[in-house]
């Protein structure tokens, strides 16, 4: 297999420190921000009360009409760099509308992606597609500020979007193909490789994977590539027969998901599916299977430099997949067998998305076909049992996204848009 050399960014101590988060076994405690608190809104903004108030308190509201914050450049278009991050509480991600995909238009943008991604103050997020539009565009909103930025038009049916402190990747697509576009310094590139289309991105402060098609073929072979920032193109870092898919990426590791063990070698609705997942050592440049019975895929790093979490169904899983699994939890470092299960997930409809692993808590809808949807969060390390996050237990819910202190889901009351909540974590 091929490795990459090193590309780390140069940012200051501050940035630095705000996009690594707490190392492992640190305690995560919220943020006192500086008192310029967005209230939740009733629909896509802030009334006119809370503009004034945030006014005289020195910050940038939205517009008192509702709409987000004007650009730098007066809306016309966006300026070159994203705005700095203020500090920030977790309602200042309260109404902001972002699209549903699934829910709005029958067929999913992303399936087991949500549309929104958080880190530190900044989010990116889908906003709701307008008249005539498959989709809606991208946006980079400082939930500090409230300022915004075009990320990519409508145009291109952005999904997808995956942040780590100033670098946004996201799915696109251009000239009818699947690509993965990355931001950072102010700067947008598609990111290029020895494939035919790419999608499925992640991304650690310094590189980003993804899934590469070999072909045309979206039922064809993939393999898992890894994107340091300032190198001229990704490098292939798992091949091999069948599907490598669904890959994640830390400053140490990339996780993904081998599906050469089965039957018909790809992801799709089939009960006999087989994978397990692998542990890349970026370091190293080696690859360790993790061997389990059944099906595990969708691993995620964001439990510590250490912890790998995946999704598993084992031995009959229900179709669609993302029905009902569970969610195990692990040591990289030490057997799969030994892998302990968080959670038992149930998800009675559309949209499926998966569960959140972020420093020391693990977060999740649940969606009973018998009860309300709730969301529900456990400590990592599984010292608790897991607890309902409170009054969110009115709306349909959504896949929630996390930073170190913030948590936000999509929640929608009957009739209502689709808007994120923020909760602190």
């Amino acid at each position: 297999m091929k490795g990459s050399g090193s590309g780390a960014l140069n940012t200051s101590r501050l940035e630095e420190e705000r996009r690594q988060g707490p190392a492992a076994g640190e305690t995560v405690f919220p943020i006192s921000p500086r008192p310029c608190h967005r209230g939740p809104s009733s629909r896509r903004g802030w009334s006119g009360r809370f503009a004034l108030a945030l006014l005289v308190a020195g910050c940038s509201p939205a517009a008192v009409d509702g709409s987000p914050a004007p650009l730098p450049d007066g809306g016309g278009g966006a300026p070159a760099e994203p705005p700095s991050p203020a500090a920030c509480d977790a309602s200042a991600a309260d109404g902001v509308a972002v699209f549903a995909s699934s829910v709005d238009t029958g067929a999913p943008q992303a399936p087991g992606a949500p549309p929104y991604a958080i880190d530190g103050c900044l989010l990116a997020y889908v906003a709701p597609r307008e008249a005539g539009d498959v989709s809606g565009a991208l946006r980079l909103r400082d939930l500090g500020t409230g300022e915004e930025l075009l990320l990519a038009p409508a145009a291109e049916t952005p999904r997808r979007p995956a942040l780590a402190g100033d670098v946004v990747v996201w799915e696109a697509t251009d000239n009818g193909a699947r690509v993965v576009r990355v931001r950072r310094d102010g700067e947008t590139q598609t990111i290029r490789g020895p494939f035919d289309h790419a999608g499925e991105p992640r991304v650690a402060g310094d590189a980003v994977v993804l899934t590469g098609w070999l072909t045309a073929d979206e039922s064809g072979d993939t393999d898992v590539f890894l994107y340091e920032i300032g190198q001229a193109e990704a490098v292939p870092i798992a091949s091999g027969p069948g599907q490598q898919r669904f890959p994640d990426v830390s400053a140490t590791h990339v996780a993904f998901a081998d599906f050469s063990e089965d039957p018909d070698g790809r992801f799709d609705e089939d009960e006999r599916d087989l994978a397990d997942i692998v542990v890349y050592d970026r370091r190293t440049r080696r690859a360790v299977p993790r061997s389990r019975e059944g099906k595990q895929s969708f691993p995620m790093l964001g439990a510590g430099e250490r912890v790998v979490a995946y999704l598993e169904w084992a031995p009959f899983h229900p179709e669609p997949k993302y029905q009902q699994f569970d969610l195990r939890i692990g040591d990289i470092t030490a057997p799969a067998d030994g892998d302990a299960l968080a959670a038992s997930i149930e998800q009675s409809g559309l949209p499926y998305v998966l569960p959140e692993v972020r420093g020391e808590l693990i977060e999740w809808v649940e969606r009973p076909a018998d009860s309300n949807a709730s969301l529900r969060r456990r400590p990592a390390d599984l010292s608790a049992p897991a607890a309902e996050v409170p009054g969110l237990s009115a709306f349909e819910l959504f896949g929630p996204s996390a930073s170190a202190t913030i948590t936000v889901v999509a929640a929608r009351s009957p009739g209502g848009e689709l808007e994120l909540r923020g909760v602190a974590r």
